[in-house]
């Protein structure tokens, strides 16, 4: 299985992207997130969810005490920013799904008015970190 595959997953149809960041530092989950949401954009995709982990961490400042949750409030607050606004909803649209208390950020995206179903998936790199043993 490719990293790609291990890594981004279509569902709903091929309406819905799931992309796993676990194993990888904030910094390369950021841009990996900018990268899959232009694509699903471009793709015709309604949806991207990004599973980052650290559901117990509900706040910043927990993050920074415990060291865990950083992806998860630097997505937050990319989203806030506006990071995603050339692709995504705005911020304060009300179709995205940024509890708190959640694993994973699902951002609603803007319709493409010319969408290429065959627009290549950006190649994601080998994780940094165990997959399976950091968990933030």
């Amino acid at each position: 299985m490719s990293a790609a595959k291990a890594v981004i997953s279509q569902r709903k149809n091929g309406r819905e992207v799931q992309l796993d960041l676990h194993g990888y530092s904030t910094e390369t989950a950021l841009w990996l997130s900018r990268e899959v949401v232009e694509t699903a954009w471009e793709r015709g995709c309604d949806r991207v969810v990004m599973i980052h982990g650290a559901k117990h961490v509900a706040t910043p400042a927990a993050s920074s005490q415990t060291g865990q949750g950083r992806t998860k409030w630097a997505l937050r607050q990319a989203l806030s920013r506006g990071e995603f606004n050339r692709w995504a909803e705005p911020p304060k649209s009300g179709g995205h799904d940024r509890k708190a208390v959640s694993d994973r950020l699902g951002l609603a995206l803007k319709s493409n008015p010319k969408p290429d179903p065959g627009s290549p998936w950006p190649e994601p790199p080998e994780p940094e970190y165990d997959r399976e043993r950091r968990r933030d």
